[in-house]
C-alpha cells in the first residue's frame, strides 16, 4: 500500500516537472513592426534600458549600446557592446550584418549566430522596441528561451512616460512586463561598426 503510494507522488512529481519545463512559443512573425519604417530615421546609437534575460540568463550584458550604420558597400550593419558581469568589463564591439527591409531583419553577427531582428516600434527620435530571436523556426514561432526583447533609447535614461509607450506596443504574447529587467547603462563606449564588413559579407557570398 505505501509503495503504491509513493508511486503515485513521485509520478506526480516527475510530471510536475515535465510541465514547468515545457517549452512556451511565441508567435514572432505575427508580431507588429513598425508602419511605413524609416530605415534612415532608425540608424545612429541606441542604449538598451530593459530586456529580457530567457536567453542568456546571468551572464546576460548589461550597459548595451547598439550602432546602426549603412556600410560604403550598400549594407546594414549594426555594431554592438555591452558590459559582461563575467568579466566585469565592456565587451570588445562586435558588428553584425542585417538583411531584410521594412523593420524585419536577420542578423548575421560575424558568423558567429544568426538571429531574426524586428522593429515593433519607435519613434526615431527617443524610443524604439525591438525583438530578436536566436532561433527562428519554420512556422514563424520562437521558443521564449530564444528571445530578446529590448527597451531602447537614444539616451542612458528612460522616463516613466517613454516606457509606458513601449509597454504598450509590447504584443509578444509569451512576454510579460515581469519579464522584463532593468539593465545598468553608461559602462560602454559607443561602438563603431569595422573593417569586418569585408568578413561577413565575404562569407555570406561563399554561402
Amino acid at each position: 500500500m505505501f509503495e503504491h503510494f509513493l508511486t503515485l507522488i513521485l509520478s506526480f512529481v516527475f510530471l510536475s516537472d515535465i510541465k514547468v519545463l515545457q517549452a512556451v512559443s511565441c508567435d514572432f512573425d505575427r508580431t507588429h513592426l513598425v508602419n511605413n519604417f524609416n530605415e534612415t530615421g532608425f540608424l545612429g546609437t541606441w542604449h538598451e534600458l530593459e530586456r529580457t534575460t530567457f536567453q542568456w540568463g546571468d551572464t546576460t550584458w548589461d550597459s548595451q549600446v547598439w550602432t546602426f550604420k549603412r556600410g560604403s558597400d550598400g549594407h546594414l550593419y549594426m555594431a554592438y557592446a555591452g558590459f559582461s558581469p563575467r568579466t566585469q568589463s565592456c565587451t570588445s564591439p562586435n558588428t553584425g550584418l542585417l538583411s531584410g527591409t521594412g523593420g524585419a531583419y536577420k542578423l548575421t553577427a560575424e558568423g558567429r549566430y544568426e538571429a531574426a531582428l524586428r522593429v515593433a516600434y519607435t519613434d526615431y527620435s527617443n524610443i524604439a522596441l525591438v525583438y530578436l530571436c536566436y532561433a527562428p523556426e519554420i512556422q514563424g514561432t520562437c521558443d521564449r528561451t530564444s528571445v530578446h526583447v529590448s527597451l531602447l533609447s537614444r539616451t542612458p535614461a528612460l522616463s516613466t512616460s517613454q516606457r509606458s509607450v513601449l509597454k504598450a506596443h509590447l504584443d509578444l504574447k509569451c512576454v510579460e512586463d515581469h519579464h522584463l529587467n532593468q539593465a545598468s547603462t553608461g559602462l560602454c563606449q559607443v561602438p563603431i561598426p569595422t573593417s569586418k564588413y569585408t568578413f561577413i559579407t565575404d562569407n555570406l557570398k561563399k554561402n
